[in-house]
């Protein structure tokens, strides 16, 4: 079977594409984002998430990452709690800043209107892709889910279509007066990176690109950061290497990491790598294949015009590939030496050739940027993750559950 998987991937991954289950089967999504629009407008979206343009964003995510370091302290009290609600309320700020140029304040204030509607359209698409006769659009649409959907993904449409007008007006503006350069030192957000691409986006087509990012960029960043505190807290030796490198990087440091910094923490990517590999959060991805394409390795066929599911949790865990300690923790695993001897499809948690995941290396910006603050300031401790459940993503099903204590001053 990993067989399968892993020459389904490789060389013939020109000959897919992108399925319309990529996100979800059913058809709700074309009233939430086009996954059409998203691939043919993909080439334009690559140069806003080059390296450069997202190391600018640095700033932005650690004074959140500050913020939600002060926000744990509520949990100090030697209890267990989920650490995913906060991950989420901090990603999201960053998200928003950083696509749309808005400050949420979603920390402090997680209640708003949007992100409820949000919450629940994200909801009813996780119950309709597991319940098969909701997902045709006429059942679906004899249910009271349907009116309860309609109108919260028309409330978080409304809310972007404001952002996107207000943005485009002020752009225009500062190109009237040429002054399109931030006069206040902030970055661009994505929305005004997109005006200056110069191509006739309606703003129909601008607000379908950020609901994506949004979506897209927030749920898997913040489940991976969960994970990896969960497995910090459990493997403590792994805990304190990591806290280590901290404080030989930062010394009496307490701000957010710049980008030199970031690009230290050559261990705490290792630990998110092996979090990703092992708590695989989009662990099945979907395509379909646009010409017959066979399959040596296996004998198999498969025919142009077929879907197929890529298990990018059961390739993470192969012991063909990892060996036979695949399903423990062991970051080293990412050392250069072991990574360049195994195939290039053997770790996809962003997907794998021309259609992988175009933020990847935004993803890995905030999930270094967000775990160095908290593994400088907090002991971890966690017992297990317990089963797992499969929605749009993985999930454990009791919930990323951690303690907290202070350190002790670098």
């Amino acid at each position: 079977m990993f067989e399968l998987f892993m020459h389904f991937l490789w060389p013939i991954n020109k000959k897919l594409k992108v399925s319309n289950v990529y996100i979800v089967r059913i058809s709700v999504i074309k009233g939430f984002f086009s996954v059409d629009l998203w691939k043919s407008h993909r080439k334009v979206l690559l140069p806003v998430f080059h390296n450069k343009i997202v190391e600018q964003y640095v700033d932005v995510i650690g004074e959140q990452a500050e913020i939600l370091v002060k926000k744990l302290d509520e949990q100090l009290n030697g209890e267990e709690f989920d650490v995913l609600r906060y991950i989420t309320a901090c990603t999201l700020d960053i998200v928003f800043e950083t696509a749309m140029g808005e400050r949420m304040d979603v920390q402090h204030c997680p209640n708003t209107p949007y992100l409820i509607a949000r919450h629940t359209v994200m909801t009813i698409l996780n119950m309709r892709l597991f319940k098969v006769w909701l997902q045709p659009d006429c059942l679906f649409n004899l249910t009271p889910y349907a009116k309860q959907q309609k109108d919260n993904i028309d409330l978080t449409h409304k809310f972007t279509d404001e952002v996107v007008k207000k943005r485009r007006l002020e752009y225009q503006r500062k190109k009237y007066n040429d002054n399109l350069q931030q006069s206040d030192g902030k970055p661009k957000p994505v929305l005004d990176l997109l005006f200056e691409r110069e191509i006739d986006f309606t703003d129909e087509q601008l607000r379908e690109h950020i609901d994506s990012i949004t979506i897209a960029g927030n749920d898997t960043t913040a489940l991976v950061i969960s994970y990896t505190l969960v497995l910090l807290g459990i493997h403590r030796k792994a805990q304190e290497k990591a806290y280590q490198e901290q404080k030989n990087i930062f010394g009496d440091l307490k701000r957010g990491a710049n980008k030199e910094e970031l690009m230290q923490m050559y261990y705490l990517e290792r630990v998110i790598k092996e979090s990703m590999r092992l708590y695989t959060v989009v662990p099945l991805l979907a395509r379909n294949i646009n010409k017959d394409t066979y399959l040596p390795h296996c004998g198999v066929m498969l025919p142009a015009g077929t879907g197929a599911v890529v298990g990018a949790f059961a390739i993470h865990r192969s012991k063909a590939v990892w060996g036979p300690d695949a399903d423990e923790f062991n970051p080293d695993r990412f050392l250069p030496e072991h990574s360049m001897k195994r195939h290039p499809a053997a770790f996809i948690p962003f997907s794998h050739g021309t259609r992988n995941c175009i933020g990847r290396n935004f993803g890995m910006l905030i999930m270094k940027s967000i775990l160095s603050s908290i593994i400088r300031t907090y002991k971890i401790e966690a017992t297990d993750i317990g089963p797992l459940k499969i929605e749009m993503l993985l999930f454990p099903i009791k919930g990323h559950r951690i303690k907290i204590s202070k350190r002790s001053a670098i």
